[in-house]
């Protein structure tokens, strides 16, 4: 896809959002130095990543919430495949939170030494589908859907950031041995 009037842009296979996609930052993800503590939200969009992210820096931060008030989610917990604020993550001190909308195979090679913890989040497809149609149409740097049958389509041909859903879990699950990942449901969060 390198149609520049596109919202996404397709970087071996996978689909970011175009207005934050560095070429050269997402060719050295591959390289990104992985520290033991580190620790990745991957989601697919419209999973739970804020809720998650907002969890464990409670956690990390043993519930000071006055230790990450001040630190906007964004810089907490940035995503490394969209480097908006141009941070030196190695210069951040550990413990170092990520997230991700990656597929498994653009993740950092360094993640596979099963060290660095993998949290994956996944929510039911159906409310994921109906978050992101209107999420969206909310938001003006997306393509808005005039109807939700037409973002369907979209979203089951996995032509939306982060493409398919189904090939997106299928995938971290398939490797799961690769990682030292833990999968959690949003529902269960919920509950």
């Amino acid at each position: 896809m390198d149609n520049k009037n596109s919202y996404l842009y397709n970087f071996k296979g996978h689909y970011l959002q175009r207005q934050f996609a560095k070429i050269e930052m997402l060719e050295a993800i591959e390289d990104f130095e992985i520290r033991d503590d580190d620790v990745f939200i991957i989601t697919y969009p419209k999973s739970g990543t804020f809720w998650t992210q907002q969890i464990l820096s409670l956690i990390y931060f043993e519930g000071h919430r006055n230790r990450t008030e001040n630190i906007t989610t964004a810089l907490r917990a940035p995503f490394v495949e969209y480097n908006n604020h141009n941070v030196d993550h190695s210069k951040r001190p550990s413990p170092r939170f990520f997230t991700s909308h990656l597929q498994y195979n653009l993740v950092p090679k360094g993640l596979k030494n099963q060290k660095a913890k993998v949290l994956y989040v996944y929510r039911n497809p159906k409310d994921i589908l109906v978050s992101f149609f209107y999420f969206t149409n909310w938001l003006a740097i997306l393509k808005p859907s005039d109807t939700l049958d037409h973002f369907m389509e979209k979203f089951l041909d996995g032509k939306v950031e982060a493409n398919c859903w189904f090939d997106h879990i299928r995938g971290w699950y398939e490797r799961r041995n690769d990682f030292n990942i833990m999968f959690m449901c949003y529902e269960d969060m919920k509950k």
